[in-house]
C-alpha cells in the first residue's frame, strides 16, 4: 500500500479510507494487548511505533553525501526523514512493514511545523535520561526525571491543525482510547522510546534550536511518499534512488531467534536485486550494527564476507561494479560510548571498483 504526502488541503476521507484508518486503530490496540515474546519478536503491519531513532543518525548520514538526492529509507520513527531534510535531500520515499510508522512520522512532521524546539522535546520525550542494567542479555532501562508533558493532549490539538485527515483520525482515536492522557498513551506499549538525552545525541535536527528551525524550513522542500512494504519486496518499486537506507533491519531479518532468513540470502538480495534500484554511483546502507567492537553482543550481523575477496555469488560480476566500506560512529548507548565503543554502518557503493 502506498501513502502519498498528506496535508490539510487534501479532500475529506472517503468511507473506504475511514474504514482503513479505523482498522489500523483496532489492530494497533489489539496487538498492544498481546503477550510479547523476547525470543520471537516480529515486526507486523500494525505494531509498536518508535518515537525516536535508535541509531546515531547524526554520526553517519552526513557522510553519505545526500544533498539534492533522492533517497529510499525505512520510515521507522520519522527521524531519518527529518534528518535527511536538514541535509538538503529533495525527495524521500519511506518504506516500513509497520503501517503505524507512517502515522508517527506524519505526527512528528506536523509537530515540527508548529512547536518550538523545547515544546517538541517535551511532547515526544517521557524522561530526560535513562540508565541501563542487564538481566542476562536483555537491557533493562531505568527512567529518571519523568516528563509529565509527554503526548500532552492540548499540545496535540495544536499539532493536529497540520495533520492530514487520515493521521488526524488515527491519533484522535488513540487519544480517546487512553482518555486523552499522554502518559497513559506512552505507557501503553503502542509507542516506544522517548529518552530526551538519546534523542538529542542521535539526531542532527535536535542538536539545538537553530538546527531544529532549519529542519522546519527544509521539511516542506522534500517530496515524500510512504510504502507499507517488507524489505525483500523493495525491488518491486518502480523508482530508482541515489541512496537506500536499511537501518538495522538486517538484525531482525537474519537472526534465527526471529525465524529470519539466512545472512547470505539477505546480502545476495541486496547485491543482486536491490542494487538494481540504484542510480549510477548510488549507495545502500546495508546494516547498522550497534557497539560493533563488543564481542559479547547477543546479535552480531556477520557481514565480514562482503569485505573479503574470496566472497563469491552466482553473479560475481555484480561485485565488480560495487565497493564496500564501513562507517564507524560513536555508540548510541551511553555505557558503550563512554568505553569508546563504536557502532558500524556497512555501505555498498556503486560506480566504483574494489
Amino acid at each position: 500500500m502506498c501513502y502519498n504526502e498528506k496535508n490539510k488541503e487534501d479532500t475529506m476521507l472517503t468511507k473506504e479510507e475511514q474504514a482503513r484508518i479505523y482498522h489500523a486503530y483496532q489492530e494497533t490496540i489489539k496487538q498492544s494487548k498481546e503477550t510479547k515474546s523476547l525470543m520471537h519478536k516480529k515486526f507486523k503491519e500494525f505494531c509498536e511505533m518508535y518515537v525516536f531513532t535508535t541509531e546515531n543518525l547524526r554520526g553517519y548520514l552526513s557522510k553519505l553525501k545526500v544533498k539534492g538526492k533522492k533517497v529510499l529509507t525505512v520510515t521507522a520513527s520519522g527521524d531519518h526523514l527529518i534528518n535527511l531534510a536538514l541535509l538538503g535531500v529533495t525527495e524521500v520515499h519511506n518504506f516500513d512493514i509497520n503501517q503505524n510508522a507512517y502515522f508517527m512520522t506524519e505526527l512528528k512532521v506536523a509537530a515540527l511545523k508548529v512547536l518550538s524546539y523545547e515544546e517538541f522535546l517535551l511532547f515526544f520525550t517521557d524522561s530526560k535520561d535513562r540508565t541501563q542494567d542487564y538481566v542476562g542479555i536483555v537491557a533493562v532501562e531505568k527512567k529518571v526525571e519523568e516528563n509529565d508533558s509527554v503526548f500532552d493532549y492540548k499540545t496535540y490539538l495544536r499539532i493536529r491543525e497540520h495533520l492530514g485527515e487520515d493521521s488526524a483520525l488515527y491519533w484522535d482515536m488513540l487519544f480517546e482510547e487512553y482518555h486523552f492522557d499522554g502518559k497513559q498513551l506512552m505507557k501503553s506499549g503502542i509507542v516506544l522510546g522517548g529518552d530526551r538525552t538519546a534523542a538529542i545525541y542521535n539526531n542532527s535536527y535536535l542538536q539545538n534550536e537553530e538546527s531544529y528551525n532549519q529542519a522546519r524550513d527544509c521539511i516542506d522542500n522534500v517530496t515524500r511518499k510512504y510504502f507499507t512494504m517488507d524489505v525483500l519486496n523493495l525491488h518491486k518499486l518502480t523508482d530508482t534512488y541515489d541512496t537506500i537506507l536499511l537501518s538495522n533491519i538486517y538484525d531482525y531479518a537474519t537472526d534465527e531467534w526471529y525465524g529470519g532468513i539466512s545472512e547470505e540470502t539477505f546480502t545476495k538480495y541486496v547485491i543482486e536485486e536491490l542494487s538494481q534500484k540504484l542510480n549510477p554511483e548510488g549507495r545502500i546502507s546495508i546494516a547498522y550494527q550497534y557497539h560493533y567492537q563488543n564481542k559479547d553482543r547477543a546479535f552480531t550481523p556477520s557481514l565480514r564476507n562482503l569485505f573479503k575477496s574470496r566472497y563469491t555469488l552466482e553473479r560475481r560480476e555484480a561485485l565488480e561494479k560495487f565497493s564496500f566500506r564501513k562507517i564507524l560512529v560513536p555508540s548510541v548507548v551511553r555505557d558503550y560510548r563512554e568505553d569508546m565503543s563504536r557502532d558500524c554502518v556497512y555501505v555498498y557503493e556503486g560506480g566504483k571498483k574494489k
